[in-house]
């Protein structure tokens, strides 16, 4: 978990996240249309990568995840995601 004044290595794919995730606030944003944004983004990476760095931007409380079944779920952007995009951007 991200404290307050630790800092996090972010890759651009982290930040590519971040920063779709935000631009959806509390409404957050689902699987389909984050993965649809992110290929607009980004090229040649595996799904299964992309979850791998969704779950650990989870782990260290930068997004929530809310699962809506077996293989969908919700991406929400936290305080302390929007304050790593914020430091990333300065």
């Amino acid at each position: 978990m991200v404290g307050e004044g630790e800092t996090v290595n972010l890759s651009a794919i982290d930040i590519d996240i971040l920063s779709i995730a935000s631009k959806r606030g509390s409404a957050g944003i689902d699987k389909g249309e984050l993965l649809f944004e992110l290929g607009k983004v980004v090229k040649g990476i595996a799904y299964t990568d992309l979850v791998k760095r969704i779950n650990r931007l989870a782990s260290e409380n930068a997004i929530s995840i809310e699962e809506n079944g077996p293989d969908d779920f919700t991406v929400f952007i936290t305080e302390s995601g929007s304050r790593l995009i914020s430091d990333s951007i300065q």
